[in-house]
């Protein structure tokens, strides 16, 4: 039985594509010679982070949260100076952290990034690779959550229910541990692939926290299961993320987690009656006030048949509107009139990234006239035409979304008709997206503006 010892150290990042299966024999000597780096980003309040080599090497990737850099093969071993840094509003480089490494001939290294980001912890996690696992695989698991919480961590066939589970161990805060196969045949004692189940609960605990739907374990590899807390719009429970050598991360919900939705009623003559119905779940009416967002309403997930009335005109309606809220989903739901000036919604799903450095921002055209609308997003010493971020091209009922750093911004909507002339529709003053929030910013009508047309921003 192979030894469940991964010792930390710090680390390294990655890049170019790598399969996720095991090399063939034919090139058995370079397979277990490779040396492998990747980096996953575990710190909740965290900037997109950049793991960097600053000698001549090809260490230089970035990860956001819940996420994972590509991993970068045939890495030169030794020792190798690294630093960890970000880009601030300025779009200078903050270096976080500087180390030198030592990168080991035929091990995988994946440095996860843990903790407060005011002060982040940096581990290095090391194991070897095999590559003669043939129909059978590795796990291995650590918990990055915020609040260092430990979890025991159960498993079993597909289709079996908890009490049919396994403990494969208990997942303490930042120590990465090899899980063992409870069932091993005559071959090996790896897992074997197939179909499975992962529940968590408190140690020593039998209520489950955690479980999962069916995950398809189909690569003779190294699976790592991290364990981290939920974030974004909705932060409540946990969820892993499964990490293979990609950039590809499968991150795993809560079968039972709850989800929740805001609505926004953009209309400028009075509030909406609003019905949200389940075929379980009931939730009290809401009258949404005009030119208003509500809170954030937690449900459980589901269908749901969304029903919205004008009080001011009952003429302005609609009935049946499918709303469909999954595991750990946050939607926001936005009320508006048509072309036709039928009462109608877009829906769309709010970020689950954290909003601490970077905001993820959403941007809805409500206006019916025009098409093509771009969204200008200038700095005090920026135009349009100088503009570093912009969100083009937005059509009617449409959703579109732009990362930006936490800075001020006068916002610029404008539309191109077809002789290429820009009309402007609207501008605001500057104003911060600063603030640890969901923002959306919408495009509406408005008998109020000079333009007849207004930017709400909403958050």
């Amino acid at each position: 039985m192979r030894s469940k010892v991964l010792y930390a150290l710090l680390g390294v990042i990655a890049a170019a594509g790598l399969s996720a299966c095991g090399g063939s024999d034919d090139d058995d000597n370079e397979f277990s010679s490779q040396s492998i780096i990747q980096f996953y980003n575990g710190s909740a309040n965290s900037a997109q982070t950049t793991l960097r080599g600053t000698e001549l090497t090809r260490i230089n990737l970035s990860a956001s949260y819940g996420d994972v850099s590509p991993a970068i093969d045939s890495v030169e071993a030794g020792f190798t100076e690294i630093e960890f840094l970000r880009i601030d509003s300025d779009d200078q480089e903050v270096i976080i952290e500087t180390r030198e490494v030592d990168i080991p001939d035929g091990q995988k290294t994946l440095v996860v990034l843990s903790g407060d980001f005011d002060s982040p912890t940096f581990n290095e996690y090391r194991f070897n690779r095999e590559d003669d696992l043939d129909n059978h695989f590795r796990l291995f698991a650590v918990s990055v959550t915020a609040d260092q919480s430990n979890f025991d961590l159960h498993m079993s066939d597909a289709g079996a229910p908890f009490s049919e589970a396994n403990l494969l161990g208990t997942i303490e805060y930042e120590n990465f541990e090899e899980l063992v196969y409870w069932a091993p045949d005559s071959d090996s004692d790896d897992f074997d692939e197939g179909s499975y189940t992962i529940y968590l609960t408190a140690p020593g605990s039998t209520d489950v926290l955690f479980e999962s739907n069916t995950i398809q374990f189909g690569f003779d590899t190294e699976y790592v299961l991290i364990i981290r807390g939920s974030s974004g719009a909705i932060q409540s429970g946990v969820e892993i993320d499964l990490v293979i050598n990609s950039s590809n991360v499968v991150n795993l919900d809560d079968v039972n987690a709850s989800a929740q939705y805001r609505i926004y009623n953009s209309l400028d003559n009075g509030a909406v009656n609003v019905s949200l119905q389940g075929n379980t779940a009931t939730n009290p009416d809401e009258n949404v006030a005009a030119n208003s967002i509500t809170s954030f309403t937690e449900v459980e997930f589901g269908d749901y048949r969304l029903t919205a009335t004008s009080a001011a005109d009952a003429s302005l309606t609609f009935n049946n509107r499918l709303v469909t809220l999954n595991q750990g989903e946050s939607k926001a739901i936005l009320l508006y009139q048509d072309e036709n000036d039928v009462l109608t919604s877009v829906s769309f799903n709010e970020s689950t990234q954290p909003q601490v450095f970077d905001k993820q921002v959403a941007a809805a055209n409500l206006v019916s006239d025009f098409v093509d609308v771009d969204l200008y997003f200038v700095r005090k010493d920026e135009t349009i035409e100088s503009a570093q971020f912009l969100i083009s091209s937005i059509d009617p009922g449409e959703v579109k979304g732009v990362t930006l750093p936490s800075d001020f911004y006068e916002l610029v909507a404008v539309f191109d008709d077809n002789e290429d002339t820009q009309v402007l529709l609207d501008r605001t003053e500057l104003i911060g997206i600063n603030e640890e929030a969901n923002y959306i910013i919408t495009i509406e009508e408005s008998a109020d503006s000079p333009t007849g047309y207004k930017i709400s921003l909403l958050r």
